[in-house]
């Protein structure tokens, strides 16, 4: 494909794209390639002359200085597939580009406003680099806010962080855009956010978090907590949150007891509450039909019969 699209644009032939990309079913594959100044200048040429491509860059090696113009001509494309390391150069690009707005609103269109920073939606085999925990440093997050802004778009993008880490001033970069965000993360990296998460920032926090708030097998501590209880205040349409196994304790429930109706389903299997704590969650449920099921067992519950009479209990 790298070999024909040059050939095609050092001919300057226009007539043998359209040609090409049919025989191919509109689909350019230039995965693993790596591409110099005439490639860009031939894969340029050949979009700006198509329409509704697809473009595979996956794991493609790109001069920076070439990024730009190639950015561009992304409203030609309809499906564009792209690592994670390219995606965060032209995240930079679009960031310091004269043509910054037009760049990010054209690759944010082309990616279905979907910012994918996870290994496993796209392994490269041939090599275990991209198995690493990926670090998004303080500048990175600032870029991709910014990108974020620049759209200007009225959907929301989709922001995968599995397989991150983010330090603090990374985090503060990202807070700005996360009431256009809908947030996908590790555990680890949502309890930093927890942890971090001001009372001004908790609404757009929750806003960004998915329907369900899974928090199983970590450690809650009482700052994390805190963040909870800051982002259950502003949750709408919670449909579950799994706080099983989080060495929770009569204490630390109080925290989270004023906004728990907030959930549908609520797991608080495996942890350290009390005959007390329970009681408390009991009278919590009873007075709120909202709230569909509350797991309770293999806590410190000794006195069960009051649950017997509620099938939303489980315990």
């Amino acid at each position: 494909m790298l070999c024909v699209i040059r050939e095609i644009y050092e001919s300057g032939s226009v007539g043998i794209v359209s040609g090409l990309l049919s025989s191919v079913e509109n689909y350019i594959n230039l995965q693993n390639r790596e591409l110099d100044s005439v490639h860009c200048a031939a894969l340029r040429f050949t979009l700006q002359h198509c329409t509704a491509v697809s473009l595979n860059l996956q794991w493609t090696s790109i001069p920076e200085e070439e990024l730009e113009g190639i950015l561009l001509l992304f409203t030609h494309l309809s499906v564009f597939s792209v690592d994670r390391l390219l995606l965060l150069k032209m995240l930079h690009c679009c960031s310091v580009s004269d043509v910054q707005q037009e760049a990010a609103a054209a690759l944010l269109s082309v990616l279905k406003h979907k910012l994918d920073f996870s290994c496993h939606s796209a392994l490269d085999l041939t090599t275990n680099t991209d198995l690493e925990p990926l670090h998004l440093s303080t500048d990175d997050c600032r870029v991709t806010s910014r990108v974020i802004q620049k759209a200007h778009s009225d959907t929301k993008t989709q922001m995968i962080l599995q397989d991150c880490e983010i330090n603090r001033d990374g985090m503060d970069q990202l807070f700005p855009v996360l009431h256009s965000v809908q947030l996908r993360c590790a555990k680890s990296l949502l309890l930093q956010f927890l942890a971090h998460v001001r009372p001004e920032e908790a609404e757009s926090l929750s806003r960004a978090l998915c329907e369900e708030l899974d928090l199983s097998q970590t450690q809650l501590d009482p700052q994390v907590c805190q963040g909870l209880k800051l982002i259950l205040e502003y949750s709408e349409g919670l449909t579950e949150l799994d706080l099983s196994q989080c060495r929770l304790t009569d204490d630390s429930l109080d925290l989270l007891l004023p906004n728990l109706h907030k959930a549908q389903k609520i797991d608080f299997s495996g942890n350290s509450i009390t005959d007390f704590g329970a009681r408390k969650i009991y009278k919590i449920v009873t007075h709120n039909s909202h709230i569909e099921t509350v797991r309770l067992f293999k806590n410190r519950i000794v006195n069960k019969e009051p649950f017997s009479t509620d099938p939303r209990f489980e315990i």
